[in-house]
């Protein structure tokens, strides 16, 4: 196990806390995978993931009520409780129903570092700044369009950082965000193994870190890691090989994978926006970089997106694309209540998993708590049990 991927993983916030006073650079939270986080990179700036704690809620109960989503009432509470109070900005985009609304509440009831910088009504150094994502990501429209809210965006950051972002800084971070890509990728490819040359729950570390880390530093330490678990011949423990599917899997569900692991399964693929559809596909680098960005962004395969076609063929083409040659002899999936794109989707993945993959599929639903987590103990051990009889 990696000591600095373990440390992103345990205290996140104290990491980007001692990154940010080491090089003074300014850091940026953002939500959801389908942020153009590269354009923040391209400003010498740290795009850093914003989830929450899974702990009791101290305060976003007073704004949101119980039936949205717990995962995005956790990431409020822990800004509102201070934990991001070293943020310079804030990205939300338009991803689903309550993420959206994290614009308005990170706007108005999250402490901001500065005070608004008015001119005719209008904050020329916007703290929080809104993706206006299509919800149709087909069509002939959708670029054209999308190209337009992502240059609105980099303007906005021009002007907060007060530097250009030219073309050149652009391709810079798309090389820097494929070269981390390609050793992810690597990384899944020892997971193939049997037993797998690292765990479930390892690889998940290296993954979840490179969320906060710049992706050069997070490519060239995960390059170095890799080689080493290529030399020391260790593999990880045997068991049942699953395919894990879900909502965000940050550090508050992260023991999932141990309790997979002590119910006899190993995580060896995964379908999650905190896993694979965050750096499963490179960006185009034959396209302009403001293109291969956008293109790169409307390509990630969540279920919040609709396409043309009347069932969600791109999210299957990924989910196919990450299970093949992998193994797994089961599917769970962790959706968390009132993930509505979640709920909605599963059964129609569920019964081609079953139907074309011939795989069992167990269904789990998250509160985002560990307790929640440990009671899901018994069936996560019958379904590992039923699947070796």
């Amino acid at each position: 196990m990696n000591e600095t991927f373990a440390r992103y993983a345990a205290d996140r916030h104290e990491a980007v806390k001692k990154w940010k006073e080491e090089t003074g650079k300014k850091v940026y939270g953002y939500f959801c995978c389908l942020t153009p986080e590269e354009i923040i990179a391209a400003a010498d700036a740290l795009p850093v993931r914003i989830t929450g704690t899974g702990e009791p809620l101290e305060q976003a109960d007073i704004y949101i009520p119980p039936n949205t989503c717990p995962f995005a009432r956790g990431c409020l509470d822990a800004g509102l409780r201070g934990d991001y109070d070293y943020l310079d900005g804030v990205v939300a985009p338009n991803s689903c129903d309550i993420i959206a609304q994290m614009h308005y509440f990170w706007k108005t009831l999250v402490p901001r570092p500065d005070k608004p910088h008015l001119i005719a009504g209008m904050d020329l150094k916007p703290y929080v700044h809104y993706i206006a994502y299509p919800e149709k990501i087909t069509g002939r429209a959708v670029v054209p369009y999308y190209l337009e809210v992502l240059k609105i965006f980099k303007q906005e950051l021009e002007r907060s950082l007060k530097r250009v972002i030219s073309d050149e800084d652009l391709s810079r971070a798309i090389a820097a965000y494929n070269e981390d890509k390609a050793q992810l990728r690597r990384m899944y490819e020892l997971r193939k193994s049997d037993p797998p040359k690292l765990s479930g729950y390892e690889a998940w570390q290296a993954t979840f870190s490179s969320l906060m880390m710049p992706k050069a530093d997070h490519a060239a330490l995960l390059s170095t890691y890799l080689d080493e678990v290529e030399k020391s011949g260790n593999k990880a423990p045997e068991g049942v090989r699953i395919y894990l599917s879900g909502s965000a899997m940050d550090q508050a569900g992260s023991d999932l994978y141990k309790i997979i692991e002590q119910s006899g399964g190993q995580v060896v693929s995964d379908d999650l926006c905190v896993g694979t559809r965050a750096f499963w596909y490179p960006l185009n680098t034959e396209l302009p970089p403001l293109e291969a960005i956008a293109r790169r962004s409307l390509g990630t395969a969540c279920p919040r997106s609709t396409v043309i076609a009347p069932v969600p063929e791109n999210r299957w083409a990924h989910i196919t694309s990450t299970i093949k040659d992998y193994g797994a002899k089961g599917a769970i999936f962790y959706i968390l209540k009132c993930c509505d794109a979640r709920n909605a989707e599963f059964p129609h993945l569920r019964d081609k998993i079953k139907n074309e993959l011939g795989l069992p599929v167990l269904f789990l639903e998250g509160d985002y708590s560990a307790e929640g987590l440990e009671q899901m103990r018994g069936r996560i051990e019958a379904f590992i049990e039923m699947i070796e009889g």
